[in-house]
């Protein structure tokens, strides 16, 4: 192996990983897919022949077991984030996990406490950050060209379908919930990063689910109050009659509005609304960059101390959020953070 290069596996080879993660590995230079583990050990086979890597399993501790293995990411049914990402820390080995981070903050916690007593990397995958609109939305907010964040709205909402996939998805115990623990832990999570992740003082949320064979919910709203005033609203849904699915996330400032699905940053000059949206590359393009750069920067964090973007200590704070979230839905109140 050429010096410098970082070994890696994956412990679970589903869509994500086989569409995004390894596509995106593959191109890159300085990492080898050293590993592959899958509970079905004939598509661990199929998909390590098809990217050329030297080592599948059907039982994931065996992956961990390798002495040259540096690093994983777990790419697997929420309910198996949590105890695969403390073994693997407990085996040494640096950790890139899928989102959500848990199914609920008490594991979360347990994982950011594995992380710190180990000393390895953990983060989580929330590639939405690394989509280059959103990071130069970021450092425009930095800089303060929006003045004062004092609204932002964001959501997700998808046409009704009869839902395929795994039958997990769907099954709390395995999955943690519905459309908030798929679609609404992501749009969350980047509308906190953009804020600045700032305090959550309370939480007020409605949900709804329309199959009662299924103990997960289809739509969720929840508005959120921030320490500094602001307020942040959240709407996701499987459920809904729409000619087309879209997402988005807006964000009201003193000085500015910013738009993500389509990108647009809107400022008044001279008694008029102008658009200064910079110039960037097709949105298909800034998505597969998005995982590039999420894996790029999990590198840099292993080889080079970078802290993570998406850190143990983020991914609990959200999760904190999805659980008030869903505390206040069931309660039929609001619940208080802070």
């Amino acid at each position: 192996m050429p010096q410098g290069v970082t070994r890696l596996g994956l412990i679970g080879v589903g869509a994500i990983a086989q569409v995004n993660h390894l596509p995106a590995l593959a191109r890159m230079k300085d990492v080898e897919i050293f590993g592959i583990c899958d509970d079905d050990p004939e598509k661990a086979r199929v998909v390590a022949e098809r990217f050329r890597v030297p080592h599948a399993f059907s039982d994931y501790e065996k992956l961990l077991r390798l002495e040259e293995l540096e690093a994983v990411i777990v790419a697997t049914p929420n309910h198996l984030h949590a105890p695969m990402t403390l073994a693997a820390l407990d085996y040494g080995k640096h950790v890139l996990c899928e989102k959500p981070p848990a199914r609920t903050a008490s594991e979360a916690q347990m994982m950011a406490e594995a992380a710190k007593r180990s000393g390895k990397t953990l983060m989580y995958a929330m590639n939405n950050r690394f989509r280059a609109e959103a990071q130069v939305l970021r450092r425009l907010i930095e800089r303060r060209e929006l003045g004062d964040i004092f609204y932002a709205k964001t959501g997700w909402l998808r046409y009704r379908t009869e839902r395929g996939g795994p039958e997990w998805y769907t099954n709390k115990r395995s999955s943690g919930g519905g459309v908030l623990m798929d679609l609404g832990v992501q749009m969350l999570d980047l509308s906190m990063w953009l804020l600045g992740s700032p305090k959550v003082v309370s939480v007020t949320a409605t949900k709804y689910g329309r199959d009662p064979r299924q103990d997960v919910e289809d739509t969720v709203a929840a508005m959120l109050l921030l320490e500094s005033g602001a307020s942040l609203t959240l709407e996701v849904s499987w459920a809904l009659l729409l000619e087309k699915n879209f997402a988005y996330l807006n964000l009201y400032g003193t000085e500015g509005a910013a738009l993500l699905h389509p990108f647009r940053i809107h400022k008044e000059m001279g008694g008029r609304l102008k658009d200064v949206t910079p110039s960037l590359d097709s949105g298909r393009n800034l998505y597969k960059q998005s995982y590039e750069s999420e894996l790029e920067h999990f590198l840099r964090c292993i080889t080079q101390g970078e802290r993570p973007q998406a850190s143990p200590e983020e991914g609990l704070h959200i999760m904190k959020i999805i659980d008030a979230i869903y505390q206040s839905a069931e309660a039929r109140r609001e619940v208080r953070l802070h």
